[in-house]
């Protein structure tokens, strides 16, 4: 297969996209796994996905993205332009990174969590400094979280269930559910009505993108129509 030599391992599903210069299965060890990929995804141009990687149906990377081994996904979950899941990361069902996200090792998102672009994860309050007891540690994101752009979320915290994270915010403790926070360092308030909804699983839950191969009626994606000229 073009898109890894022979000591690479990967168990891909039917109907995957996979574009050259791709490496699946990245043997970073000797007695590594294979990586395993569901059935219709789509794996773009310069992704690396190590060995000992579980991810569901419907993937989509996005060019350049990085997953380092022991990562475990389930279906629909999308990790965007250049960026790095460290390894050793739970994402549950219909999670949605966009581009520019660090996420470091130890991470767990549960289902339907959409991560902003530029957003940074940490699972180290002093490093180098302190030591981590028992061991670094990063966020944990439960169900139905949105985390705006550009936010920084503090090792070992929890962001409760249903919570909605402001753009550029800097979260530095636990969040109870439901919670509405801004700021820097954030603030921490009831989510106003108008937030405390479902989150719309059109967001969460997306066979295709865009620009995917099966994306219909292609033409009617056109620039917007209040701008002085059509695409």
């Amino acid at each position: 297969m073009s898109m890894h030599d022979s000591t690479n391992k990967a168990v891909i599903g039917e109907g995957t996209v996979i574009e050259p210069d791709v490496i699946v299965g990245f043997q970073y060890h000797p007695d590594c796994r294979a990586a395993k990929i569901g059935e219709n995804g789509i794996l773009r141009r310069g992704t690396i996905i190590y060995g000992d990687v579980q991810i569901g149906d419907f993937f989509q990377s996005g060019h350049n993205t990085v997953i380092r081994a022991k990562t475990r996904a389930g279906d629909y979950c999308t990790v965007l332009n250049q960026s790095t899941l460290e390894g050793i990361i739970r994402m549950g069902r219909g999670v949605r990174i966009m581009s520019h996200v660090y996420v470091p090792s130890r991470t767990w998102f549960g289902d339907h969590v959409f991560v902003g672009p530029g957003v940074t994860f940490l699972n180290s309050r002093y490093p180098g400094r302190l030591p981590d007891v028992p061991t670094t540690r990063g966020a944990t994101i439960e169900d139905e979280v949105m985390i705006g752009g550009g936010a920084t979320i503090m090792a070992g915290i929890t962001i409760g269930a249903g919570s909605f994270i402001a753009a550029g915010a800097v979260v530095t403790r636990d969040v109870p559910a439901r919670s509405f926070v801004k700021g820097c360092p954030a603030t921490i308030e009831p989510l106003p009505d108008k937030l405390n909804v479902a989150v719309d699983r059109s967001l969460t839950i997306q066979p295709t993108d865009l620009w995917h191969p099966k994306t219909e009626r292609l033409a009617d994606l056109d620039w917007p129509e209040d701008w002085p000229e059509n695409w």
